[in-house]
């Protein structure tokens, strides 16, 4: 190497040497952030961590474990601003939620989620800023707004009108030869409705004999609408309208509910369909909508075919019948061998007699043939005569080949045989086995529970030959196996009919393997099966034994001499073997069902509703009838009954000869009430014991106002005519009434209805609804004693 290679070489050592220190210090800075970032992050303090990995990236710009840290601790530490500002803007601290989304697009300036919540906050703030912005709204985003708008307008939707009379039970009438419009107008003031009529609607001219007992207002009001050819539904809680019963009437009139059903007892698709066609088909309805993910039901269809709807769903979607089967197997297997055996065996070490004779020359007479070659000349070589000088072949081998002039010499010195052997033999073999389990099936109603015991075989389905290359190569490698199933399968499929008694569809086989076959170089499987199929119908705790399922296999062999093994006795005990195998296989099953479920049918799934006409779905309702009709005022009559003189009056009892046990009593029905939010519901005021009862003035109603509101007081018919005072206060949820009777008026005694309160719900929750104070007092305007009521209201 001369001088000028030497220099250059120095040169770039020099180079890599002033490198490498600059290197290193650069990596060892970048690892101590890395490290530093790596603490952080394990404190989940996300900022930080970005910080020490961005100072790491900096320090080495192209490392990949600084570039990946970076990177995660960037998505992260904007994650976590976003978290934080969307917590303060549901609070309400919409500033503070804006920095902290503007934090998070500078950690992570490719977050569009952060994106998006920083501009939703900017409108929420210049929403906040204009005039008549509610305060619950402030931490609506605009989207969250509108959902709840739309919340409030689908939970504010109300169902079909109900009718509210202020009786439920219209007194004994009669009327006779009127049309009818006055017989609905009397009955409606009767009930305290009104009546309003189609203007299109042309009574007929004859008038109708009408004579109702004690029946509902909804009563009475079919039995004249049927009586006058006339169709009528409610509009409002006190409001009916009339017109012509005919189909372009119904079409025009009728209102239509939608209804959605929740079917939540169908195992499968298919079931709820046929609920769905049962109720298509039986309420005549046409549109109905089935949602197979939610197993829901749309319904759009008249009150009434909606209402009839509600009912097959009620009838129909009943949890199914569960069965447990307590199962226990008993299987017995015996096996017994016996040999015996006092024979002559031949060579190969068989049963019979066998003497082969071989020929096996002496070697002066045979053929030498241990050497190959060829030669010329005169002579014996090998004891083969060659003559002149023909050359001869010899081949190698050993064989009993012999000269034809040797012939004459062969004599028994030639042969050789070997002589039979003798054999004693006595072997029995006896195997037992037992296997006892104890497995237990739930199954539901009509579907399949399957039992599986035992093995599975692998058996080859098919093979390949490769084309070439196949010297060598194992058949396993191109053949497919599948799997066969062997022991015990049991498929149990029940069907309950009643509580206590069910039929039982049983499918058992057994299976095993019995031998197995080599076939193209495989073992192959042979597989014998027992199969039983039956219908048991049992009761619930009855056991059942399956018995049948056994096999006995008899086989015995004989192997001797012909002839001699015939001989009786001595044949087969000196000259013959004997080979006996007995084979013995019982299986034993027994069963034991209990039904665990019913679908507990109730009384209203099994009885029958009236459901209108062919053309026609109308369901009728039991109106809610009072304990006691309404008693009569001394010195009226009946309906229907003649005048009577008024008895004459006498002077009323004493407050105090009142007792507690007849002491008047006010209370609140129904108790307790359960309404739907933004619902209409009513509450009957009742006086029970009274005596001499003239007014009820104050009568003070206390509610909670978040709760429900007041909106009617109408009378009942336990004073008879009566003026109502009303001062109805919503926003102290009071309500302060006064019951009067005309001047001159006598006092009434008995039990009834003072008063119908209608509410409304104006919110969810539970709260109560009392009488504060009553002031009941006489026909001389002294107090009576009375006692008040309460009633519990769930909102709900």
């Amino acid at each position: 190497m001369n001088n000028s290679h030497l220099r250059a070489f120095w040169a770039i050592l020099s180079a890599l040497l002033l490198m490498n220190p600059a290197a290193e210090a650069r990596t060892r800075k970048g690892d101590k952030y890395l490290k530093q970032g790596q603490a952080a992050e394990a404190k989940s303090d996300w900022d930080s961590a970005l910080s020490f990995y961005q100072q790491a990236v900096d320090e080495s710009p192209n490392d990949p474990e600084y570039l990946i840290s970076m990177r995660r601790a960037r998505f992260e530490a904007g994650q976590k601003h976003v978290s934080a500002g969307q917590k303060l803007r549901a609070d309400g601290k919409l500033m503070e939620a804006l920095q902290e989304f503007q934090r998070a697009i500078i950690a992570d300036p490719a977050s569009a989620i952060a994106l998006q919540e920083l501009r939703r906050t900017q409108q929420m703030i210049d929403q906040a800023n204009r005039a008549g912005v509610k305060p619950e709204d402030l931490n609506l985003t605009p989207a969250e707004q509108v959902r709840r708008e739309i919340d409030q307008r689908v939970a504010s939707m109300e169902g079909p009108p109900e009718l509210k009379p202020v009786i439920r039970t219209v007194p004994a009438l009669k009327m006779n030869n009127q049309p009818p419009r006055i017989l609905f107008e009397t009955v409606g003031k009767l009930a305290g409705i009104n009546v309003v009529f189609d203007s299109q609607y042309t009574p007929p001219t004859r008038g109708f004999n009408v004579e109702l007992g004690n029946s509902t207002v909804e009563q009475a009001f079919d039995y004249l609408a049927i009586l006058t050819h006339t169709y009528w539904k409610p509009i409002t809680p006190n409001t009916i309208f009339v017109t012509e019963d005919n189909v372009t009437k119904r079409r025009d009139y009728e209102d239509e509910v939608v209804k959605t059903f929740y079917v939540t007892n169908a195992t499968s698709v298919q079931e709820f369909q046929e609920i769905a066609t049962a109720i298509r088909t039986v309420g005549d309805i046409r549109r109905v909508y089935t949602y197979n993910a939610q197993k829901a039901m749309v319904v759009r269809g008249t009150v009434d075919q909606v209402a009839l709807a509600e009912k097959l769903v009620r009838d129909l979607d009943k949890p199914k019948s569960e069965v447990v089967v307590d199962l226990t197997f008993l299987s017995a297997n015996s096996a017994k061998t016996r040999d015996l055996a006092a024979t002559i065996v031949n060579a190969s070490g068989t049963a019979g007699l066998s003497v082969p004779f071989a020929f096996t020359p002496r070697n002066s007479i045979t053929i030498n043939n241990g050497a190959s070659g060829t030669g010329t000349g005169t002579g014996n070589t090998g004891g083969t005569n060659l003559t002149g000088g023909v050359p001869a072949t010899t081949t190698t081998g050993a064989t009993n080949a012999i000269s034809l002039n040797n012939l004459g010499h062969i004599s028994t010195a030639d042969f050789s045989t070997t002589l039979p052997g003798a054999l004693l033999q006595a072997m029995l073999q006896d195997n037992r086995t037992k296997v006892l389990a104890a497995p237990q099936l739930r199954m539901s109603d009509g579907q399949k529970g399957e039992l599986q015991i035992g093995d599975r075989i692998p058996y080859a389905t098919g093979s390949f030959q490769p084309g070439v290359g196949t010297v060598g190569v194992s058949p396993l490698v191109s053949t497919q196996f599948q799997f066969i199933d062997t022991g015990i399968t049991m498929v149990i499929t029940p069907q309950v009919h009643s509580s206590n008694e069910l039929t039982l569809h049983v499918e058992i086989t057994v299976s095993a393997v019995k031998e197995y076959l080599n076939l193209g170089g495989l073992s192959q499987p042979v597989v014998t099966q027992q199969k039983s199929i039956t219908d048991l119908r049992l009761r619930d705790g009855e056991v059942n034994i399956l018995g049948g399922l056994s096999q006995t296999q008899d086989s015995s062999s004989v192997n001797g001499i012909p002839g001699l093994v015939n001989i009786p006795i001595l044949g087969k005990t000196f000259f013959g073997s004997n080979h006996t195998e007995n084979d013995k296989e019982q299986l034993m099953i027994a069963l034991v069902p209990h039904v665990v479920r019913t679908p507990d049918y109730s009384p209203e799934n099994l009885r029958g509703i009236y459901a209108g006409s062919d053309q026609v779905v109308k369901i009728n309702y039991a109106g809610i009838v009072d304990n006691a009709p309404p008693p009569a005022a001394p010195g009226t009559n009946p309906p229907g009954a003649a005048a009577q003189p008024a008895p004459a009056q006498t002077a009323p009892p004493a407050a105090a000869a009142v007792g507690p046990a007849g002491q008047p009593r006010l209370s609140l029905a129904p108790s307790p009430v359960q309404a739907a939010p933004n619902s209409n519901f009513s509450l009957t005021v009742r006086l029970d014991n009274a005596a001499d009862v003239f007014s009820i003035a104050p009568l003070t109603i206390k509610f909670d106002p978040a709760l429900v509101r007041l909106n009617d007081a109408l009378p009942g018919p336990m004073l008879g005519p009566v003026t109502v005072g009303k001062d109805i206060r919503n926003d102290s949820g009071e309500a302060i009434l006064t019951l009067t009777r005309p001047p001159g008026s006598p006092g009434m005694s008995g039990s009834g209805a003072l008063v119908t309160l209608n509410f409304s719900a104006a919110g969810r929750g539970s709260g109560t609804i009392s009488i504060s104070n009553a002031a009941v007092k006489n026909s001389q305007s002294q107090p009576v004693p009375a006692s008040a009521g309460s009633v519990q209201v769930t909102i709900q």
